[in-house]
Order: structure tokens, then C-alpha cells, then sequence
């Protein structure tokens, strides 16, 4: 199906790019190659121009290289959409929404219809493959996953003019086999759509923000406040229900290990948790932190996430070893989800402290700062329907979502600014004691578990689900060196089975169906191991009702 590689074959000038357009009269970015990043990005456009088309553009060397697919992609493997390769386009372009003005090249409407990132599925080079007329490459983005194929075709006939290619769903899971849904019309990056943009007589510019260079450092700003140290992250308070509120904000509610961020003027990056447990040495991944941000030095406070296909975090997916203090890499279920980091507040950056600034400021600053969008992820929000956002979280089936009051300041202690609303019921429960294991069980039958009311350790239930082969050997080990004579708790513990006491220093993380009248937990999952979490902290949540706070 490919045609032979032509004898010269230019994936990466800008030359044609900038001959067709006048900048003084478009927004467009004029741009220049770019230097490559740890990865190689992609975006579709959606593109209201004389026809309406998709933009597909796939970074190569520095540039987008790009097709006008006018039908757009399709999940259909059966599906070949023709592709026209055009010229190649400068990274700044792939965050670019806006209205190009009439009289220019392209003239109308342009979304970002979806953004992420991609990898080779045949090959190294993405030019040189593109250049032999086919790239097969695997999809990581908000709308579209999986593997796909760009392939040169013959022209029809010689009065045919442009380079047709077409673009296919190769199979695998992401693929449909019958009815294709409709394709939305809905920004990924803005939420804004083509008609939104046409009427709004301020959209002739470049709204996706100003270009994102190479982290700039100065050593020595003038004026610069003191770099704050985070001895604590801000907390929420947990509370009954959703409501709606125009002096809120509402984002989603991240599973992972929250932690700050802060790189500082030398560029030296730390990654710390709630409880001061440095997180480099368990997600070595994540050193290229220092460099995701276009300015240092700088503080974000956010959350280290796994994310599936559908964009969901999973904390059992970033567990790894027991030892809080020397953590090693995560196991091999984590493969599946790389690390992000869930930015979600600014603290320190361009010479200032912003805890006092008002949150909806810090946030939009934030949104500025981050330079390498595949490793941070900017946590979006909606101001005053925390209703609708909570109903659409519970059909995705997130943990929950977190209400903050627009003009709050950042304090490091638990605060009723900040809200958290539960979907899922899950809760941190000291260990305290484990029980022998029964029939062909190896390791140990269940955890025994309390929560602190200050000094007393009181006992709240067992469990014994939620492990795999490899946790039971791993966890038994561990806890066997833990071991004490006497019980930690205060009272006498219900046991079907003969019980090992421990030193009550390890939090684990389970799912639960609802608390006895007892005050036991009923139907709980073991989730994971919370390495971040000091045991003498973990106390039942006190919730208070939301008509106390708003």
C-alpha cells in the first residue's frame, strides 16, 4: 500500500509553514524547532476552515509533523481515513486555539480536539519512518488510546494534487468492531467548541497561553521573598455531601501519595510526602521534575498519581516496598500506569511566596508554570457546580471530589477551606496485630487493625482481602520483625485464630462497606501500605455537615 520513499522527503522545516502565512495578521505562532523532550507529544485540532477537518500532528526532530484528515480519526480498524500530509507546524501550534482571521491561510475556527502523548510501535526514528512511507506508533492521550498506522498511498491519478496517506485503527483493545460513536466537538484542552469560539469576538488570539520555554533560573532575584520550607501539606476536612457554591471551586479527588515538589535555585529537586518521607528513592522516575516547570525556584503541591486509559488514578498501583525508610521501586502491577504528577497549587515561584495570594491566583499561575505537560498534570477545576462534578466522578468511578473556597490562603494544617467529598468509603488504619493463617493460606490470615483517640490505639476490625501471593510473603516478613509481647490496643481484641501482636508503626489503606453500630468496620479491602502516613496521625475522620463551612 506505501509508495516508494521519495528521494527527498522534508518532515521537519518550517519553511513552507511560515511562507504561507503573514504573522502580523494572524495569531498563529510563528515558532522554531524545538529541542526534544522525554516525550514525543501529539495533538488532533479540529479545524473549521473552507471544509471542516481534523489536524493530526505528531512531533518529529523538533516540529509537528502534520496531516488534514477530513473525516477524522476513527476507532473502526475497518475505517481507512484519508490523510493528507501537509506542511510541518512548530510545537508552540500544538496547544494553539483560537480564530484564524479571514484573508489568512487556514482562515477559522481551531479546538485542540485531543493532546497526549505517543511511542513508536515500529521503528526509532519517527522521520525515518515517515519518510519510508508508513509509522505505526501507540496513542496515550484524553479521547484517543492505542495502537494506530499512518500509510502513504498512490495518487489516484496524476492531476490529484497533495501527498494522500491514510490513517488507521490498528487492533488491539482500544479498537471497536461495530457502531462508531459520535465524535464530540468538545476542546480537551479548554472545554470550548468551534461554534463557543465563533461567537466570541475575543477568540482572534492565541488563547492557550503564552509560549513555555526552558526553565529559566536566577540565583539571585532581586527582591526575591525567603524560599519557604513545607512542613506540612494543607489539609481537607471531610464532609457529608456535595453542594453548589460560587465562592468554591470544585476538582477531583487524586489516589495517590500527596506530595510537595520544590526545586530550588541550584535546580536541586526534592519530592517529599505529608510526614517528611523523601519520595525519589521509590519514584526514580520522577526526577525529571526539576526540569517540568518554566521557572525555579519553585514549589507545587500535588499528588503522585497512576493514571489508567480513562484518565483514573489507582493508588494500589504505587505500592512498592515496606521499608519507609528506604523505599524501593514499585512492583510490577505499576508497570501499566506510568507516574504523573497532579499539580494542584503553587506555593512558591518567580521570587514570591503565595500561600497568602488567593487560591484561584496561585492555581492560574500554576496552570503558566508547567512546561513538560506529560509529566505534570495540571489539575483542572469548576467553580460552584460541585454537584454535577460529584455525579460525574461517581459515574467514572473516582474516589471523590475536593471543594476549596476560591480566596483561600494556603495553611499547612487541616482546614475547613478545603473540602473533601468521598464516593468510595476508604480509611488509614494503624496495624496492630496480625492472625495466623488458615487451611492452604500462606503468610498470615487477616491484619488487625486500630485507629488513635489520642494515646489509645482502639481496635476497628480485621482484614484479611485484598492480597495477592506476593503481598502476604512480602507483608508476613515484614511484620514477623515488628513482633511485641503485649497488645497495642486498648481493650481486648475479638480473634478467630491465634494472634501475633506488633509494634503499631505501619498504616494500611482499605475500602470498606459501612461501620457497624460497634464501630467496626464492615466488608473492609486491603488497598495498600501507606508509607507516607505517621501511625500516631491517624485518627477517625470527623465530619462536618457542609452547611457548617459554606
Amino acid at each position: 500500500m506505501a509508495g516508494a520513499a521519495p528521494a527527498n522527503v522534508a518532515v521537519v522545516s518550517l519553511k513552507t509553514y511560515a511562507r504561507k502565512r503573514d504573522f502580523s495578521k494572524t495569531p498563529e505562532p510563528a515558532g522554531r524547532k524545538a529541542p526534544h523532550g522525554k516525550h514525543l507529544r501529539f495533538v488532533i485540532q479540529k479545524h473549521h476552515a473552507t471544509r471542516l477537518h481534523y489536524d493530526f500532528r505528531l512531533e518529529v526532530d523538533g516540529v509537528l509533523a502534520s496531516w488534514a484528515v477530513p473525516k477524522g480519526p476513527s476507532l473502526l480498524p475497518a475505517d481507512k481515513r484519508l490523510a493528507m500530509h501537509v506542511e510541518d507546524h512548530p510545537m508552540e501550534y500544538r496547544t494553539f486555539e483560537g480564530v484564524i482571521p479571514p484573508g489568512n491561510y487556514g482562515a477559522g475556527e481551531v479546538i485542540v480536539w485531543d493532546e497526549g502523548t505517543y511511542t513508536l510501535a515500529e521503528g526509532t526514528d519517527p522521520a525515518h519512518e515517515i519518510a519510508h512511507g508508513k509509522i505505526k506508533f501507540s496513542l496515550k492521550g484524553k479521547k484517543l488510546h492505542g495502537l494506530f498506522s499512518l500509510v502513504k498511498i498512490h495518487r489516484r491519478n496524476d492531476e490529484e494534487s497533495g501527498e494522500p496517506w491514510l490513517l488507521i485503527k490498528d487492533h488491539d483493545d482500544y479498537a471497536i468492531t461495530h457502531a462508531m460513536p459520535e465524535l464530540d466537538d468538545v476542546s480537551a484542552r479548554s472545554g470550548k467548541t468551534l461554534a463557543s469560539l465563533k461567537n466570541d469576538p475575543g477568540a482572534a488570539q492565541w488563547i492557550s497561553g503564552k509560549k513555555k520555554s526552558a526553565v529559566k533560573r536566577d540565583p539571585h532575584p532581586a527582591h526575591a521573598d525567603p524560599f519557604p520550607t513545607i512542613t506540612q501539606p494543607m489539609l481537607a476536612t471531610l464532609t457529608d455531601r456535595p453542594f453548589d457554591d460560587d465562592d468554591w471551586l470544585f476538582e477531583i479527588k487524586w489516589d495517590g501519595y500527596r506530595a510537595i515538589c520544590a526545586v530550588d535555585k541550584h535546580g536541586k529537586l526534592s519530592l517529599t510526602s505529608r510526614n517528611g518521607l523523601d519520595f525519589l528513592p521509590q519514584f526514580p522516575e520522577l526526577a525529571d521534575l526539576a526540569q517540568a516547570f518554566t521557572s525555579a525556584p519553585i514549589i507545587v503541591d500535588g499528588e503522585i498519581v497512576s493514571l489508567d486509559a480513562a484518565g483514573r488514578s489507582s493508588f494500589q498501583r504505587l505500592q512498592g516496598s515496606f521499608n519507609r525508610r528506604r523505599p524501593s521501586a514499585r512492583n510490577t502491577a505499576a508497570d501499566a500506569g506510568p507516574l504523573t504528577f497532579a499539580a494542584f497549587d503553587l506555593l512558591y515561584a518567580e521570587g514570591r511566596d503565595l500561600r497568602k495570594e488567593p487560591l484561584e491566583e496561585r492555581k492560574a499561575l500554576l496552570e503558566r508554570s508547567i512546561a513538560d505537560e506529560a509529566l505534570v498534570l495540571y489539575s483542572k477545576h469548576i467553580v460552584g457546580r460541585g454537584t454535577a462534578l460529584f455525579e460525574q466522578a461517581r459515574k467514572k468511578h473516582l474516589e471523590g471530589i475536593i471543594a476549596k473556597k476560591r480566596r483561600s490562603p494556603y495553611q499547612m494544617r487541616r482546614s475547613r477551606d478545603w473540602l473533601k467529598i468521598k464516593i468510595a468509603h476508604a480509611i488509614e488504619c494503624v496495624i496492630g496485630g496480625y492472625t495466623e493463617p488458615r487451611g492452604s493460606r500462606k503468610g498470615f490470615g487477616a491484619l488487625i487493625l486500630g485507629l488513635y483517640d489520642g494515646k489509645q490505639l482502639h481496635y476497628v476490625g480485621h482484614v484479611g482481602t485484598g492480597f495477592d501471593t506476593k503481598t502476604l510473603a512480602q507483608m508476613s516478613k515484614h511484620l514477623r520483625t515488628l513482633e511485641v509481647e503485649r497488645s497495642p490496643f486498648a481493650g481486648d481484641v475479638p480473634a478467630n485464630a491465634p494472634t501475633h501482636w506488633v509494634k503499631p508503626t505501619l498504616v494500611a489503606e482499605v475500602r470498606y462497606g459501612e461501620w457497624t453500630r460497634d464501630g467496626i468496620l464492615r466488608h473492609p479491602v486491603f488497598l495498600g501500605l501507606r508509607v507516607d502516613k505517621d501511625a500516631k496521625s491517624v485518627t477517625r475522620d470527623v465530619v462536618v455537615k457542609h452547611q457548617e463551612v459554606v
